[in-house]
């Protein structure tokens, strides 16, 4: 299905509904204009979900498929849908910019978690979706352990840091060692686009 049909359809077949239904909704307009302030263009998919929407969850449990040999399993569970411009907990800005400041890649927004806290991201420049996990399973103990090393050793206060900042300074400065095609070890791709998200999104067994 062609642009915000597949979102549409999606949401109407497996009952969204939102979280905040009293809570106004900004206007496209007004969207642009702060992914502007932030430095950054959304996708008018995203844009008009958020201000016709609203961050939101499914009455039915429902998912999107997740790549071969993924640590997280082969199914992304969607427990709620953020948008731009929703309630605090629930915006996809602002939580780009404090709860996960520093710790997501490519300057991606998040705009869904799964139970467990995993997260799908939407990279601006692109629109590309990457599920992200947050327990970084692609690393054992001491590859762990190795990477704050490296660090340390360059000088970087490690204990100021969380796990997810100090795995993403690593990756940054040492790109060619890291053996995932999209250049971070807790990224893995779902989608070309976030109608493309949507559209893929199935009930879960």
């Amino acid at each position: 299905m062609p642009g915000n049909t597949a979102v549409e359809a999606a949401i109407t077949r497996f009952g969204f509904y939102p979280l905040a239904p009293r809570a106004p909704r900004p206007t496209p307009d007004a969207l642009r204009q702060q992914a502007a302030q932030a430095g950054i263009a959304l996708p008018e998919a995203f844009i008009a979900f958020s201000s016709e929407h609203g961050a939101g969850a499914f009455e039915q449990r429902v998912g999107v498929a997740l790549p071969a040999g993924c640590p997280l399993g082969p199914f992304f569970i969607v427990d709620i849908l953020y948008a731009a411009g929703a309630p605090e907990d629930w915006d996809a800005l602002a939580l780009r910019d404090d709860t996960y400041d520093g710790r997501l890649p490519l300057a991606a927004l998040p705009i869904a978690t799964d139970p467990g806290g995993n997260l799908l991201l939407l990279t601006p420049e692109s629109g590309a979706i990457y599920a992200w996990d947050h327990e970084h399973l692609e690393l054992d103990d001491a590859a762990l352990d190795h990477r704050v090393a490296d660090l340390a050793a360059d000088g970087v206060p490690v204990d100021e840091h969380d796990i997810d900042q100090l795995v993403l300074m690593w990756e940054e400065r040492h790109p060619g060692q890291v053996a995932n095609p999209t250049g971070h070890g807790n990224l893995y791709p779902v989608a070309e686009s976030y109608e493309g998200l949507l559209g893929g999104m199935r009930v879960a067994g």
